[in-house]
């Protein structure tokens, strides 16, 4: 393990806790808009057309439902704003407050530890590299849980002038004997390898997955910093 944490140094309290809060941020938009902004809207819709078909005419109750239909819209602007105001506007709120938060997740739910570590200048990429970049990194997570027995996961996000490179090293146990990567997926394995390699090479990148000769798994992502794709 101390050959492992001592390949990089780790990002600095000030840096890890502001990612963090950035990643609280995001989850806080997202919920916001995945439950209660959808549900001011379906509130809305439902005022607007109950003033709309009340048979009686009651102007009481007319005016009622206009208000509520009114101060929902209000609302609804207002929870918009808050949800642009919690959304990543600098470069270090996008891909690295993500990757934060997946790796929070991943220790709350296996008790792995984890490390992010920043090289480089963190900068908006094209979407499909930012999109890919943590698609790899959910399925490294993914295979780390599911067989690695690792105690320590360092992660690596490095922006280049011309390109990502991700790295995701964990302590656990490697590669079983004999084992290569496939580039097409046999006998119900190497699926996920086989989905990230596809997904890394159409944009122009590379991927390598290594054993590492203290004990452990290494993957290599990189990625051009834009795509046409």
């Amino acid at each position: 393990m101390t050959a492992l944490s001592d390949h990089a140094t780790t990002v600095r309290s000030a840096d890890l806790a502001a990612l963090r809060v950035s990643a609280e941020r995001q989850r806080i938009a997202g919920a916001l808009h995945d439950e209660v902004s959808q549900l001011l809207f379906a509130m809305a819709g439902r005022a607007r057309r109950a003033y709309e078909l009340h048979a009686e005419d009651a102007a009481e109750l007319r005016a009622t439902v206009r208000l509520l239909g009114e101060q929902l819209q209000e609302a609804q602007e207002r929870l918009r704003a808050v949800i642009r105001g919690c959304g990543p506007s600098a470069a270090e709120d996008a891909v690295p407050a993500t990757t934060q938060r997946n790796l929070d997740d991943f220790t709350d739910r296996t008790g792995i530890t984890t490390h992010l570590l920043l090289r480089g200048r963190p900068d908006h990429l094209a979407p499909a590299v930012e999109r890919v970049a943590l698609s790899c990194l959910r399925q490294a997570l993914f295979n780390i849980e599911r067989h690695a027995g690792a105690g320590l996961v360092i992660v690596t996000l490095d922006y280049r002038p011309d390109r990502l490179r991700l790295v995701v090293q964990d302590d656990g146990r490697g590669l079983p004997a004999g084992f290569e990567p496939r580039a097409v997926p046999a006998d119900g394995h190497h699926w996920g390898f086989t989905s990230m390699a596809e997904q890394v090479e159409q944009l122009g990148g590379a991927v390598e997955l290594r054993q590492v000769e203290h004990g452990g798994t290494q993957l290599r992502v990189q990625l051009p910093r834009t795509t046409d794709a």
